[in-house]
């Protein structure tokens, strides 16, 4: 089954993350992910949870393989480095690339055609500038 709206990214998602140097790369965990991804920072940074920020949502396929490292709102001492890294590529050149932190997993509208995984990203600054990996 497929998103109920187009992709517009393609995207690699890696084992681990290193919150200081999120381009040292865990190991390859899917490489050309199709989703569709949308900014919101309004909800997701600015919004009412304490330990729960996102900057963007990355809506895949429900038999993709991304995780999170997320043990409730009440534990921000959990291990963020079991979390996946996403790295989505800039368009026009390979080199230039943009890292998210997985927050949040959701699988969603399970048992319907349209079932999908909501991955609720944080981006973290863009390797090179300027870019349209975003």
């Amino acid at each position: 089954m497929a998103i109920p709206m187009p992709s517009n990214v393609t995207v690699d998602i890696f084992r681990t993350t290193t919150l200081a140097a999120p381009y040292t790369l865990g190991a390859l965990g899917t490489k050309g992910v199709k989703g569709y991804l949308q900014p919101r920072v309004q909800t997701g940074r600015h919004g009412t949870a304490t330990w729960l920020k996102w900057t963007h949502i990355l809506y895949v396929d429900a038999s993709v393989d991304v995780r999170d490292a997320y043990n409730t709102q009440l534990d921000p001492a959990r291990d963020n480095t079991k979390a996946d890294t996403v790295i989505l590529y800039d368009s026009k050149d390979n080199t230039k690339k943009s890292a998210f932190y997985v927050v949040f997993v959701e699988p969603a509208l399970r048992g319907t055609p349209f079932a999908q995984i909501r991955v609720y990203l944080d981006r973290f600054q863009p390797q090179t500038w300027p870019t349209d990996a975003l």
